[in-house]
């Protein structure tokens, strides 16, 4: 069973990384790993712009690859912030439920790119978040806790 599925993560890590260059961002990472709890391989992708001076990712990715290699949807995350995502994480409003299937991924990573520089401009206008962007909600951490 170590094998199941492998073939198919592979294909996935291929599409995350052309997802990322065509969307005109740079690839931080890529990579795979096993989850027998999930009973799939989780591929996780990482992608930053060309002067992003940050350590943690700008945006991110991750999937679940089934051992029967079934593909699900790919979750993204981003946080609408220049600064550094984890110094900000309570504080910056962060990209809600944003899934899309792998055939989608680099459109809709266009369009999150897109939407987190709007985001970034209505904060820095004033407007108070949570915000709406037309498609997604853009909440802070600290707004989620109980």
């Amino acid at each position: 069973m170590t094998r199941a599925g492998k073939e198919p993560a592979e294909d996935v890590k291929r599409a995350f990384r052309r997802a990322i260059e065509v969307a005109g961002l740079e690839t931080s990472q890529v990579r795979m790993f096993k989850s027998s709890g999930a009973d799939a391989r989780v591929v996780l992708g990482a992608a930053n712009p060309a002067d992003w001076p940050h350590e943690p990712p700008a945006i991110e990715m991750y999937v679940l690859v089934g051992f029967d290699g079934s593909i699900g949807e790919v979750d993204i995350r981003c946080s609408a912030t220049d600064g550094d995502p984890m110094m900000e994480v309570f504080t910056a409003p962060n990209l809600q439920n944003c899934r899309c299937d792998l055939a989608d991924l680099a459109v809709t990573l266009k369009e999150v790119w897109v939407a987190r520089r709007e985001v970034i401009g209505r904060v820095a206008a004033g407007e108070k978040p949570p915000i709406f962007d037309g498609k997604w909600n853009w909440t802070p951490a600290s707004h989620l806790l109980p």
